[in-house]
């Protein structure tokens, strides 16, 4: 779903989707397992945001599907040829396990991901480890609640 950081970009991409390319602008893997536990933690969809430069992408993570969008930067009013809306049947969970496979494999890149803020590179390893080990454990809680005998209202 993410690629390894490099020079300050990762790609993103779903099945069905195209391949989008996010900058260090948004700390992605901090603010997207924070997101995803709080989607699994609430079983409440939620949205992930990241930045192409110069448009703006959304992802929002329902239960059984992400919807893309990828819309202009501007405060003008859209115009809805200019905005890209994809979907791919990824469930919060697949998602939510993707997250913590690719940012997991590739700690260290993630964890220097954003080289204009402040912190502590240890403390933000910390931090990110700490989010990606309740993340596991949410993944394997919440399993049950993807299965075939489950809805959600």
């Amino acid at each position: 779903m993410l690629t390894k950081p490099k020079y300050g970009w990762s790609d993103f991409q779903l099945e069905g989707t195209c391949k989008y390319g996010l900058s260090y602008t948004d700390d992605i893997a901090l603010e997207w397992v924070e997101q995803a536990i709080h989607g699994l933690e609430t079983m409440l969809p939620f949205c992930v945001k990241g930045f192409l430069e110069p448009d703006r992408f959304l992802c929002i993570v329902s239960y059984w599907n992400c919807h893309i969008i990828c819309e202009d930067d501007e405060r003008k009013p859209l115009d809805k040829e200019a905005v890209t809306h994809e979907i791919s049947h990824t469930s919060m969970l697949q998602f939510s396990k993707y997250l913590y496979e690719d940012v997991s494999k590739n700690l260290d890149a993630w964890v220097s991901f954003v080289s204009y803020d402040d912190k502590d590179i240890s403390k933000k390893h910390e931090e990110l480890s700490r989010s990606l080990k309740k993340l596991k454990r949410l993944i394997a809680e919440k399993a049950e609640c993807f299965d075939e005998d489950h809805c959600f209202l």
